[in-house]
């Protein structure tokens, strides 16, 4: 549920505003008494908020509800898909730099790609990637979103936006970057509990949060080096062959050269049982009841998920179950990065 919470006055209308689009999105239609219910703000603030989002075109209104109830039937609302769009980059990648324009519920209308390897411009390769993503949308587009890897240097994000202000056709969209789990994360928090944990696999392994005091928020953090036992062969960055990131480097070798599935399932649990040891210290602290498992890394499936929740529970107090699922969430860092900049603009 979006709760309304104390902010300062001059906030409120913007603040408002982001939470009702929150909660269109997330039931894709409702009528000013469930946006009421849901969101906690009062029923004079609900129809100030909706009156200006139908003046901008925003929302819709699609007709009656079907409940059966007393007086006037209500009128629902949606988000209008056809009112706007975004542009979503994923820089994530080592190989490819992945364009989408999307719509506000999500939905991917135009996908391209571009390979690393075929220009020495990366950002003005973007910036012209981003050009023709805009002409091909058909409606405004609010501005771009850009996911970049837990690891990439702030000024490499810095070079791509820095390239769309040099093309006439792409100066005046805003720009909005964030780190990989916080965007998967975004795209997520739609599916299972509320709050949860969120694991991004790649090429270094991140976490990032989504509680009710976390909403909106950048969390995305590396996870901690620690040791979880033995010796992967290999010295991690911090100077430990038994840290967790060592491991999970080690392993997703061993996954690509494995020949058969019985040993991909094998290496898959010893990922699981190695990664649920320093997800223990941040979902006990937290007390979060889920965590998400999400990106592109060979190790994913579910033997994976049930081996981290083993791991997890026999780190925990007997009691204290804790789900580990997969990501639900197909090019979650491109849903993610459109949702940003959707929340930032609109709101």
């Amino acid at each position: 549920m979006v709760t309304a919470t104390h902010i300062p006055v001059q906030g409120a209308r913007r603040h408002n505003r982001g939470v009702v689009l929150q909660a269109l999105l997330r039931e894709s239609s409702a009528s000013r008494a469930d946006l009421a219910r849901l969101t906690g703000l009062a029923r004079p603030t609900i129809t100030e908020v909706v009156r200006d989002l139908l003046a901008d075109g925003v929302v819709i209104e699609t007709g009656q509800s079907q409940e059966t109830r007393v007086g006037k039937p209500s009128v629902l609302l949606e988000v209008d898909g056809d009112a706007v769009q975004t542009i979503a980059i994923d820089l994530t990648s080592p190989d490819w730099i992945v364009g989408a324009v999307c719509t506000p519920d999500g939905r991917i209308l135009v996908r391209q790609e571009i390979a690393r390897d075929s220009t020495s411009d990366l950002p003005v390769a973007v910036a012209a990637l981003v050009a023709r993503l805009a002409a091909q949308a058909g409606c405004p587009v609010l501005g771009v979103g850009f996911g970049v890897p837990m690891d990439a240097a702030s000024g490499d994000a810095a070079a791509f936006i820095g390239a769309l202000s040099t093309r006439p056709d792409t100066a005046l969209l805003p720009a909005y970057v964030a780190a990989e789990a916080d965007l998967a994360a975004r795209a997520e928090a739609g599916f299972g509990d509320a709050e949860f944990l969120l694991v991004r696999l790649g090429g270094t392994v991140s976490t990032a949060l989504v509680t009710g005091y976390t909403a909106g928020s950048d969390t995305a953090r590396e996870l901690a080096h620690l040791d979880v036992g033995g010796d992967a062969g290999r010295e991690c960055r911090c100077g430990n062959s038994g840290c967790v990131h060592a491991w999970l480097t080690v392993l997703e070798e061993r996954m690509d050269a494995a020949e058969d599935e019985q040993t991909r399932e094998a290496v898959r649990v010893e990922a699981g049982e190695k990664l649920g040891t320093p997800l223990a210290a941040i979902v006990s602290a937290l007390d979060l009841p889920q965590v998400v498992l999400s990106g592109a890394s060979p190790l994913m499936g579910p033997e994976l998920c049930s081996a981290a929740e083993s791991a997890l529970s026999a780190a925990r107090l007997r009691n204290a179950h804790v789900e580990v699922r997969c990501g639900q969430t197909e090019d979650a860092v491109l849903r993610g990065a459109a949702a940003q900049v959707l929340a930032a603009e609109l709101a």
